[in-house]
């Protein structure tokens, strides 16, 4: 489980603003682009998740897994 503050600052650092908030979900939002990652409004999310959506995100998979075993640690 990765905490939901690391999360947001990794995607804060590729250029994703937060755009709004919903029951389950904040929205975050690439700026200038139409690409977005609907993030869980919890505590901590599951590694799934942040690998899929980082991985959409553009990252390779190393810097993938360098940001999530320096999230766990």
């Amino acid at each position: 489980m990765i905490s939901k503050t690391h999360f947001v600052n990794k995607i804060r650092e590729l250029g994703y603003s937060y755009k709004s908030q919903h029951k389950r979900i904040d929205l975050w939002r690439k700026s200038n682009g139409t690409h977005f990652i609907s993030v869980p409004r919890s505590d901590k999310l599951e590694d799934e998740f942040v690998i899929a959506s980082l991985r959409q995100a553009g990252l390779s998979l190393e810097d993938i897994k360098a940001f999530i075993g320096v999230a766990k640690s």
